[in-house]
C-alpha cells in the first residue's frame, strides 16, 4: 500500500469517526457547545443545591424524587444564527436512537415544545424539555433516576419551566 492510499484510508476513517460522533450527540453536548454564546443564559442546579432545597421545602422534596441535577439553557436573547443552530441541533435529538419522544406540542410552523427521555431499564435517566419558538429558545435537561410515575408529574409541570 503506497503513501497516497494510506493517507486516503486515514482520511476516510477519520471522516467515519467524526460522522459517528455527530450522530451520537446528546442534550449535554448542545448545552456545552452553546452555553457560551453571546447573551446565552445557563443555569445548573446540582445535587447539593437540590438537597438543600429538599431540606427547606417538603413540597420540593416530594416533587423531585429521583432528580440529581437540572440544567437550563436559554438562548432567547441570542442572535438569529445561534437560535437557528440550536433548532437544528434539537431536530437532530429527535432522530437520535438514544432518546424517546414522549410529548410534542406544535403550534404553527414557528413554535414547538417537546419532551424526550432516555431510559435506563425501568427508570428514566434523563428528561429533555425543549422549547423552540419566536420568543423562546430554551432547553431543560433533568438528570437522575426517575420513576415513571414521577416522570408524568414532571412532564405535566413543563409549562412552569418556560414562563417568564
Amino acid at each position: 500500500m503506497n503513501k497516497t492510499m494510506r493517507t486516503l484510508a486515514m482520511l476516510l476513517l477519520s471522516l467515519l469517526v467524526m460522522s459517528c460522533s455527530m450522530l451520537t450527540r446528546n442534550a449535554d453536548d448542545i448545552i456545552n457547545d452553546m452555553r457560551d454564546a453571546r447573551h446565552a443564559q445557563y443555569f445548573n442546579v446540582g445535587s447539593g443545591l437540590l438537597g438543600l432545597g429538599r431540606l427547606i421545602s417538603p413540597t420540593l422534596s416530594d416533587a423531585n424524587i429521583g432528580i440529581t441535577s437540572v440544567q437550563l439553557l436559554d438562548l432567547s436573547r441570542c442572535n438569529g444564527n445561534v437560535r437557528d443552530k440550536f433548532r437544528k441541533r434539537i431536530q437532530n435529538l429527535y432522530r437520535s436512537r438514544y432518546y424517546e419522544e414522549i410529548v410534542t406540542n406544535q403550534r404553527g410552523y414557528d413554535q414547538q415544545q417537546s419532551v424526550l427521555v432516555r431510559r435506563d431499564g425501568q427508570y428514566v435517566s434523563e428528561i429533555v424539555i425543549a422549547n423552540a419558538s419566536e420568543t423562546t429558545d430554551a432547553l431543560v435537561v433533568i438528570n437522575g433516576h426517575i420513576n415513571l410515575e414521577n416522570l408524568e408529574r414532571i412532564i405535566n409541570d413543563q409549562s412552569h419551566y418556560f414562563n417568564r
